[in-house]
Formats: C-alpha cells, structure tokens, sequence
C-alpha cells in the first residue's frame, strides 16, 4: 500500500487546525482537552478498498468521550471525516462532515453526545454537584 509523503500528510494536518481555527470557538476547543496532537496516516476503506489516509490524531478528554481521535481530510468531496480508536481498532464515528460543521460534530461526540443542551447543561450541573460534595 502506497505511504503517504510527510508533506501530504502535514498539509492535511494544517488544513484541519485551520478549519478548526475559523469555524469554532476557542474556549469550545479548549474544553476537548486535547493532548498529543499529531499529523499521521490511517488505513481506512474506501469504497471497499484499504488505503492509506492523511489524518490529523488528538487525544481528547471530554465529558461524554475520552480516547483518541483521527480527523480526516477528502479534498475532493471537501469534507472531512472522523475515527475513533478502540481497543487498537479504528472505528468510524462520522464521514462526510461539511467543513463549517467540523467543529460542532466534534463538539457532539466528544462534549454533549447528541444531548440537547438543556439535558447537557443538566448533566454538568449534577456532575459539578458530585464534585464538590
């Protein structure tokens, strides 16, 4: 299977933190916890087939996940796509996210889980009260 160069690669990387720069807020961003940002490749199927992919790899620490994610970048169709890791297994959470909905698809799997923000803002609340019990 063809290696992606370091270039191709890092564009990739760039394009996404770009992406992520103009369209979300920063405080959104910060409340990720992201650690260990770093340009790699995955294997993923596409159209039935393995290949080699540009990924953007960050380890996330919100309140509804915790693990490591890959962002992915489709310069042809113009979107992105989103891959979670378990257990050593790449699974894919998303594909095909427009790049103004980066930022908010993200901000569901890793913050609310799909919730809507009054049952998230709930949710806070009981966690912050367990807290400082």
């Amino acid at each position: 299977m063809k290696r992606l160069s370091k270039k191709q690669i890092g564009r990739a990387a760039c394009t996404i933190l770009q992406q992520l720069a103009l369209t979300t807020p920063l405080n959104v961003v910060y409340s990720w916890g992201i650690t260990n940002k770093v340009a790699t490749q995955i294997e993923i199927m596409v159209d039935g087939m393995e290949k080699n992919v540009a990924a953007l790899m960050m380890d996330v620490n919100g309140f509804n996940y915790q693990g490591r994610l890959y962002v992915t970048n489709n310069r042809v169709k113009q979107t992105f796509g989103l891959y979670s890791e378990q257990n050593g297994m790449l699974h894919e959470e998303k594909k095909s996210i427009a790049y103004k909905d980066l930022g908010q698809v993200l901000d569901t799997v890793i913050e609310t889980g799909g919730m809507s923000q009054q049952e998230h803002l709930q949710r806070l609340r009981e966690y912050a009260k367990r807290l400082l019990a």
